[in-house]
């Protein structure tokens, strides 16, 4: 143990500071006691910070997380002042640490106000996201002290830097983060208009080049947050490449944003010659719902590609309405059974009772799949007109894409139709 009662004559902070360096290791809870007290009995605060401020990163570290398990008021203002003092350089990965603390959050994001480097204002970014709204007001407020100081520009360069070289570290998902609130006017806080244009630009770069999947994931959702034309240009872009695996997360981005600026995007895919991008377009716009839309992708129930056809047939669900419903009944008769199969659901989903003369012709299709699919909605949406062409059923053997046969799905709607139906 640092035993701090030697003669007064040598009792300086430097001497104290040196003393503590030397004897790493033996560092203990009663140590920390004697400093707190030669801290309160001594004008030694800013003489001790600076000395601290020499320490290398990996003491300094060490230091300072005793400090904090400590948690004396003395101590933990000097450990303010030696971060205040230092900057973040260094200890980032420490800072990272006491941020996601119960109690290490709020005090940091006190320190970090006053730490003007770039670290600690993208810190400060991430605190934005803080489950408790007065550790969020704080971070705001850090924020708001460092703009003034801050070059925009480089800083997009920096949050840009780990991503551009695929570093692990800073957590490269918390940079894509930061750099949405940045780039989106929606969000606070607001480093103003270029800046704003450059991490837009680094988040584009991100979804056309970045190789982690997370990451790249992220960089879409955050434009399809932002959306600009330029977001939705890339995202778009995005669609015409044959990177299926990232198609989804495109086209749940395109339904974010707002339908004037996606829209027509999207209707200009409709016409690519890959199926699998007219599939997904059709897929956004239907999530879109845009009346505009419904001629377009009702053109699509004529698609030469089966797929095709079934996400036209589903998007037109969602867009509904009688005359759209009219076009999905016309896919009872597609040649593909599985755009068949769609076109029950769809019309059981949007039309309830109404459809039940198309699904009792279903029942009557060339295919199992088209008849079980009809049978299980008769369930749902039928009434006694149904029974006597479900009792039909109980004969058909054929197995659906399940295993299931059509006779065991018309007994289970028969069940369903012959027990009473709850009210709301």
């Amino acid at each position: 143990m640092i035993d701090f009662r030697f003669p007064a004559s040598t009792r300086r902070p430097e001497t104290v500071v040196r003393r503590l360096a030397q004897q790493r290791g033996e560092w203990t809870p009663d140590t920390l006691r004697q400093l707190a007290d030669f801290l309160a009995t001594h004008d030694a605060h800013n003489q001790m910070v600076s000395d601290f401020c020499q320490w290398p990163d990996d003491l300094l570290i060490e230091f300072l997380e005793l400090i904090w398990n400590h948690s004396h008021y003395d101590l933990q203002n000097l450990a303010e002042g030696i971060l205040v003092r230092r900057g973040s350089a260094g200890l980032v990965r420490w800072l990272e640490k006491v941020a996601k603390r119960p109690q290490g959050s709020r005090w940091l994001v006190d320190a970090l106000a006053n730490v003007q480097d770039d670290d600690s204002t993208r810190l400060l970014l991430e605190l934005l996201d803080h489950p408790e709204a007065s550790i969020r007001r704080r971070a705001a407020d850090g924020l708001a002290s460092h703009r003034s100081s801050l070059d925009a520009r480089g800083f997009i360069r920096f949050l840009a830097q780990p991503l551009v070289h695929g570093h692990a570290e800073p957590d490269p998902t918390a940079l894509v983060r930061a750099l949405h609130r940045i780039a989106d006017s929606a969000l606070e806080p607001e480093f103003g208009k270029d800046a704003a244009r450059r991490a837009e630009r680094v988040l584009i770069n991100s979804v056309r080049h970045e190789t982690r999947p997370a990451v790249r994931g992220d960089a879409i959702a955050a434009l399809g947050e932002i959306g600009s034309r330029t977001a939705v240009h890339c995202l778009v872009d995005m669609l015409s490449r044959h990177e299926r695996a990232f198609h989804r997360e495109v086209v749940i981005a395109l339904r974010k944003i707002h339908p004037d600026r996606a829209l027509i995007a999207l209707l200009g895919l409709l016409q690519s010659k890959d199926p699998i991008i007219r599939e997904e377009a059709a897929n956004a716009l239907g999530a879109i719902g845009d009346p505009k839309a419904v001629k377009r992708v009702r053109d699509l129930l004529d698609d030469p590609n089966p797929d095709v056809r079934q996400e036209a047939v589903l998007a037109l669900g969602k867009m509904g309405g009688h005359e759209i419903l009219a076009a999905v009944e016309r896919a009872l008769s597609d040649p593909d059974p599985a755009v068949r199969s769609i076109a029950c659901h769809v019309l059981a989903e949007q039309m309830g009772g109404e459809a039940q003369g198309k699904l009792i012709g279903a029942l009557y299709d060339g295919s199992a799949d088209v008849r079980s699919e009809a049978a299980y909605h008769l369930g749902n949406v039928g009434n006694d007109d149904a029974v006597a062409h479900l009792r039909a059923c109980l004969r058909d053997r054929a197995l659906d894409a399940f295993g299931d046969s059509v006779a065991s799905i018309a007994r289970k709607a028969l069940y369903r139709l012959s027990t009473p139906r709850r009210s709301g």
